[in-house]
């Protein structure tokens, strides 16, 4: 290593160091044809648990009072439901987020 660094050099690492240090880009992350993939899952995922969810409620209160179709009927249809709410709630959540996007974009 050299006693005198280079001035040039130092010019140059020092503007390099100014635009690492500026205001840092945004990087968005677009995905294409399949952007709206995982909103759609999660909604499935959220009805499916709350069905299976039911349906193991149900197989195990069957078992246990001894009433068979019973309470399958009963909270397979309940788990619906509760996945159905569930669902909707998290539509909601996304429909406010993308008007909350769309407000600040005009913004």
């Amino acid at each position: 290593m050299s006693e005198n660094p280079d001035p040039e050099r130092l010019k140059a690492l020092a503007k390099k160091l100014e635009a690492a240090q500026a205001e840092p880009t945004r990087k968005t992350h677009d995905a294409g044809k399949y952007s709206g993939a995982a909103p759609a899952w999660q909604m499935i995922v959220e009805l499916t648990t709350g069905m299976a969810i039911g349906v193991v409620m149900g197989l195990a209160l069957d078992a246990w009072t001894g009433l068979s179709p019973l309470f399958v009927v009963v909270f397979t249809l309940l788990g619906f439901a509760a996945g159905v709410r569930v669902m909707m709630q998290t539509a909601a959540a996304y429909q406010r987020k993308a008007e909350a996007e769309a407000l600040e974009e005009k913004q």
